[in-house]
């Protein structure tokens, strides 16, 4: 197994870890964690992750600093800014291209960096996810703007700040929002649980019918009290109205916005136990033992293996 240095390779990114196998994960290409029979420890559940975050702080920078562009401009900045080869290039800009993500793949490296889609971009992506996880929203978004965003844009800033469509806008923040923390509560939610298995989940979580069911599930009175304004607009389109209460909760605590915006979707719209149940059906189709959902998904120790099996049925039960 590659032996590696966190603390010199924590100092290379500029964040200090208080977890080193999160960022360790990070770093884990599929190829080398099968070489050394960690099967699952792998960062691709991380880059699902990242991704959804990733859009979301390319999309937060852009409605607070550019809001005199169309959405169509943010549209075309994020795809500029999450480009392959530029994200590869950061990659090796911090120096770690050489040595990492650990590869069991027999390509040389210089040749797996022309490709699109390469280890270099998937593990830049992935550490973001490491960062908000071991460090919060807030760590992962500065450090994101620090070395992605501001080098290519921040020069070409304006300072006109009215807003060139403001519901649009509220809108394309309001999906980046709920894609975000729908893609961090089911990792966290659902340990172990594969990267096919979270997108199947995910895409119901975010499809536009249940969007319609959360709107509708608002009422008016609650509407009022959540005393976010323009209650005309936010009460038609479930993405303003998210992203009306991310702008709120960030407001008034910038390092708790997303996780309290997060907390009050899930507990206002999510059935946790109907995830689970669905979730469990998806890892049974793929194979997957009662024993091994029980202990690794659930999180019920051997010991623990009776009870864990009986909420095991009761969640099946319905």
């Amino acid at each position: 197994m590659m032996e590696w240095n966190s603390e010199s390779l924590e100092n290379q990114i500029g964040i200090q870890f208080k977890h080193s196998d999160t960022l360790r994960l990070a770093l884990m290409h599929r190829s080398y964690a099968e070489q050394i029979g960690e099967y699952e420890q792998n960062n691709e559940r991380l880059n699902f992750l990242g991704h959804a975050l990733v859009n979301l702080v390319i999309t937060d920078y852009l409605y607070h600093n550019c809001p005199y562009l169309e959405v169509s401009n943010f549209k075309g900045l994020r795809d500029k800014l999450v480009e392959g080869q530029r994200l590869t290039k950061l990659w090796y800009q911090l120096g770690l291209g050489e040595g990492y993500p650990f590869l069991g793949l027999t390509q040389e490296r210089h040749r797996l960096r022309l490709q699109n889609h390469n280890p270099f971009e998937e593990a830049l992506i992935a550490l973001v996810g490491a960062i908000h996880q071991d460090r919060g929203f807030s760590q992962a978004r500065n450090w994101l703007v620090k070395q992605l965003i501001a080098p290519l844009l921040e020069r070409h800033l304006k300072k006109i700040k009215e807003r060139s469509s403001p519901n649009k806008q509220l809108r394309f923040l309001g999906d980046a929002v709920l894609k975000g923390i729908v893609a961090d509560y089911l990792y966290s939610y659902l340990p172990n649980v594969k990267v096919g298995n979270l997108n199947d989940l995910f895409k119901e979580l975010t499809s536009k019918e249940n969007q319609s069911n959360y709107i509708n599930q608002i009422t008016t009175e609650e509407l009022t009290a959540l005393n976010l304004g323009n209650e005309k607009v936010l009460g038609k389109s479930f993405k303003a109205l998210l992203a009306a209460v991310y702008l709120n909760r960030s407001a008034e605590n910038d390092k708790r916005g997303f996780a309290e915006t997060e907390n009050w979707f899930v507990e206002r719209f999510i059935d946790q136990e109907q995830v689970l149940r669905k979730a469990i059906r998806l890892l049974m189709e793929d194979g997957r033992s009662q024993k091994w959902i029980v202990r690794h998904v659930m999180g019920y120790e051997s010991k623990d293996y009776h009870a864990g099996r009986d909420r095991f049925n009761q969640v099946m039960e319905g």
